[in-house]
């Protein structure tokens, strides 16, 4: 679709005088500043194969206004929809309040978004939007297939199937329940008056809470470790605590796992990544490097 053709249709199905549509950004889906003269709208277009997430995405969105939680406003159409069906090929628009301001510095107020996404999960327990359940086959083994279809080699594939597994044993047990799943501080917006919004549920899932408390306190370098990463996530999430509290409470043994989790992250983000961008966005010697990460941060979390 043009942005002509986004054009009429907001101005069909919106109780709304648009005048103009800018494209912001092209990615899996793409993003648009829609004006209705000087007053600015964000606008969402949806691939189908999307489609489904993101109107789970949409369903949650709706819940969180019903019950007052800081995340963007769904502007509805005319006759009260919150999307519109667009006309290339199954894509959805969706409309939001545009909320001026800025991504917060990963270690700005760390307590206060603790307490935000304390009680995002303390809202979630009683919201009745079906969500898909994230195993094992999500975290760990999705990575460990496509390392077998490109043809890693076998002994390397081995250790992250060994150590996965291991990972797996300290985790399946945790408390399950609304996990938004890619809680890092770029999924947090502050606006100018110093408010904060949690964004982007597209990939929100029924799993473990405390996984989000790991992302959101991750302070490790993806890329090249060091060993400061782990004591500086440790510390960020000591902070977070005081906050998350005031909501959620996460079990001794939930806490302890802080580790196993981050570990994890990197099996599903990696296989995450490959999925999307496919095989050639990483090369064997990446992949080494993934692997001697994982074994440096095993060593050091059991000697610590």
């Amino acid at each position: 679709m043009t942005t002509s053709d986004i054009l009429l249709q907001l101005k069909h199905f919106y109780p709304l005088n648009f005048t103009s549509v800018e494209l912001l950004r092209e990615g899996g889906s793409r993003t648009y500043c829609a004006w209705c003269g000087k007053e600015k709208y964000f606008l969402k277009v949806i691939p189908f194969a999307f489609g489904d997430s993101a109107k789970q995405s949409i369903d949650i969105l709706l819940y969180l206004e019903e019950k007052g939680f800081p995340s963007p406003y769904v502007i509805k159409t005319i006759s009260g929809r919150a999307y519109v069906k667009g006309q290339d090929k199954g894509s959805i628009l969706v409309l939001f309040e545009h909320l001026e301001g800025e991504e917060p510095e990963a270690d700005d107020n760390i307590e206060l978004t603790g307490e935000l996404i304390g009680k995002l999960h303390h809202i979630m327990r009683t919201c009745s939007v079906s969500l898909p359940e994230h195993n094992k086959e999500y975290f760990i083994d999705r990575y460990l297939k496509i390392l077998k279809q490109m043809r890693y080699d076998e002994s390397k594939l081995n250790k992250f199937r060994e150590y996965g597994d291991y990972l797996w044993s300290r985790v399946e047990n945790l408390p399950r329940g609304f996990c938004h799943g890619d809680l890092y501080p770029g999924n947090l917006f502050k606006t100018s008056n110093g408010n904060y919004y949690v964004l982007d549920f597209d990939t929100a899932s029924y799993a473990f809470p405390l996984y989000d408390c790991v992302l959101f306190c991750n302070r490790t370098n993806y890329f090249d470790y060091n060993e400061e990463g782990l004591h500086k996530s440790k510390k960020t999430f000591q902070s977070f605590l005081k906050g998350y509290n005031r909501y959620s409470t996460l079990s001794p043994v939930e806490i302890n796992a802080f580790n196993d989790l981050l570990a994890i992250y990197h099996y599903q983000l990696q296989a995450t990544i490959i999925e999307i961008h496919g095989t050639s966005c990483v090369d064997e010697a990446f992949l080494d490097r993934q692997l001697e990460w994982l074994m440096r941060w095993r060593m050091q979390c059991e000697s610590e």
